[in-house]
């Protein structure tokens, strides 16, 4: 046989009473390898494992850790693309608001532009209209001199 480890309970043993059951386990972190339900009497009850065993249960708990380290670090590869993607089309979206907004100013440029030279137009056309009516009212108010 292997080496033996022997593991107890330390719970408060009620000494008035002659058997009661007790839970017995070995704890690693938050994962508890075995828990068994025993009777313990006045004297304190051991138990105990082969050293095969506490290797296979040791090696079961570091698969699992092994297990949810890769899971976790998968988690954390695919949330950092995830806001990577994430960052890159409100760049994107920025950038393309930004487009429009150039695009819109551009246009209303483009239009206060085009009334700017409308207005000129009218007022040369008033000013030359008012100068032939003045020139006309002259020019009859001399031909009946």
């Amino acid at each position: 046989m292997g080496d033996l480890v022997q593991l107890w309970n330390s719970d408060n043993v009620d000494l008035d009473t002659k058997f009661r059951k007790d839970n017995l386990y070995l704890k690693v972190g938050n994962d508890t390898i075995e828990q068994k339900n025993v009777l313990k009497g006045d004297s304190m009850h051991q138990e105990t494992y082969s050293k095969n065993e506490i290797d296979l249960k040791f090696e079961s708990i570091s698969n699992k850790m092994d297990s949810k380290f890769e899971l976790l670090s998968q988690k954390l590869d695919s949330g950092f693309s995830n806001q990577s993607l994430q960052m890159n089309n409100s760049l994107l979206e920025f950038k393309q608001a930004l487009k429009d907004e150039s695009e819109k100013e551009r246009k209303e440029r483009e239009q206060a532009k085009k009334e700017s030279v409308r207005w000129y137009i009218g007022i040369v056309f008033t000013i030359i209209g008012t100068g032939i009516a003045i020139a006309g009212t002259i020019a009859a108010f001399l031909a009946l001199t």
